[in-house]
């Protein structure tokens, strides 16, 4: 292959309406999403449902996180979203109930295919189940399922679906051991 051969631009292939509605959220999200403070919550879920989201009432999103694309998240009951993540629902992301998302996480649903001269985007979703928590600074990459009570060590890059009551740690993230619950 040569360099006249090789096309890393890439041209939107959304419908105009659709880029309308990209712009759209990105303005409300930039501006009305966090001037809102973080005590009056259901504003911001309202705003995202208004967008197409599934939102449980009782969920927690942080004013100062991104979510891109929020027609395609959906989020369970009492889960959350810390400051300064960003989820990129360029495909599904489905959050189950109870799970926290901490600070700086990024849930990311789409990438490049490298091998492509034309740099083709390739989306797949991401699963996360109930009473998972994802600690400071996580990336969560596209097609991984976090099974249930998962625990994401801070600062781990996920590359792989998890089994249920996992705790999961470092770069790329292996398996540390078993989550188990003490009896009170």
């Amino acid at each position: 292959m040569t360099i006249n051969e090789f096309n890393p631009v890439q041209t939107t292939p959304y419908h105009i309406n659709h880029k309308l509605k990209i712009y759209l959220w990105k303005l409300i999200n930039k501006t009305i999403f966090r001037m809102i403070p973080n005590q009056i919550r259901k504003p911001r879920i309202w705003m995202l449902n208004l967008f197409g989201a599934n939102i449980s009432s009782n969920c927690f999103i942080h004013r100062n996180s991104n979510i891109e694309h929020p027609w395609n998240l959906e989020m369970g009951s009492l889960s959350s979203i810390g400051e300064y993540s960003w989820i990129y629902c360029l495909d599904k992301i489905r959050i189950g109930e109870k799970s926290t998302i901490g600070k700086d996480v990024y849930l990311i649903t789409g990438g490049h295919d490298v091998s492509d001269k034309n740099f083709t985007l390739e989306t797949k979703p991401i699963c996360i189940k109930d009473g998972v928590w994802i600690a400071t600074g996580c990336y969560i990459l596209p097609g991984i399922i976090l099974e249930n009570f998962t625990v994401v060590a801070a600062r781990s890059i996920v590359t792989k679906s998890t089994n249920e009551f996992d705790i999961i740690g470092g770069a790329p993230a292996n398996f540390i051991r078993k989550r188990n619950f003490r009896v009170t």
